[in-house]
């Protein structure tokens, strides 16, 4: 009798048997299926959002916000909306407008990041001509360019003069035109502090909203082996 039971349930875990493996072919064959399909989707758009770049971010920039070109009269400073014609644009036309505003200079170029990023310090033995940023005047004795991709994507007008009392006082008339902002304070490590305990980095930063709508301006002070320069720096991003 035990024995035939035995004969009738065997069958029973044999066909359950099967149906376990057929619905493990089938769940690894979904999964095949479906990493197939999503799988290729995720690394497109992942290589999508990794692949930036600067030059792509120019091609579809929106410059309906873009201040007008504020020309100066002869003997003024310069209105800083003259950089409407450096920024966003690519080593050429920054080139030739260094030349046009600092005619005489020197441009030194240094390429960093497999050659996508550059850095230009553009030095005059004659005198810069002062900007003016909202009826701020901004003195300074040595331009410099970040590019990026080959445009031109900040500005900085730095005076190596510089120092606290400068920078101070330019938060202060910024911020009465365009608001209050936490100051940044770079961090150093211990090796710095041990070789270099004078060096200081701090920033103030007023973004597109806070400036006027199209730039993004910045006003920093680093002091290194006691040499203080104060930079104010226009961006696009």
């Amino acid at each position: 009798m035990e024995e035939n039971k035995k004969k009738k349930i065997w069958p029973i875990f044999l066909i359950a048997g099967i149906v376990v493996v057929i619905a493990a072919i089938l769940l690894i064959m979904v999964l095949v299926i479906a990493g197939a399909l999503i799988v290729p989707q995720i690394i497109k758009k992942y290589t999508v959002s990794s692949s930036y770049s600067y030059s792509n971010t120019v091609a579809n920039m929106n410059t309906t916000n873009k201040p007008a070109t504020v020309v100066a009269s002869a003997g003024s400073p310069q209105d800083y909306t003259f950089v409407n014609n450096v920024l966003t644009k690519d080593e050429t036309q920054v080139e030739a407008w260094i030349n046009n505003f600092y005619p005489g200079s020197s441009i030194q170029k240094t390429s960093y990041s497999g050659n996508t990023d550059a850095w230009w310090v553009v030095t005059s033995s004659n005198p810069m001509p002062p900007v003016s940023i909202s009826g701020i005047v901004i003195n300074y004795d040595q331009v410099e360019f970040h590019l990026r991709d080959g445009y031109a994507e900040e500005i900085s007008f730095v005076n190596h003069a510089g120092d606290t009392a400068l920078f101070n006082s330019l938060y202060k008339n910024f911020e009465a035109i365009y608001g209050t902002q936490q100051v940044y304070v770079g961090e150093k490590d211990i090796l710095t502090t041990l070789m270099d305990p004078s060096q200081e980095y701090l920033s103030y930063s007023w973004f597109e909203s806070d400036f006027d709508g199209y730039y993004s301006m910045f006003l920093t002070k680093t002091q290194h082996n006691n040499q203080t320069q104060v930079d104010v720096s226009i961006y696009k991003y």
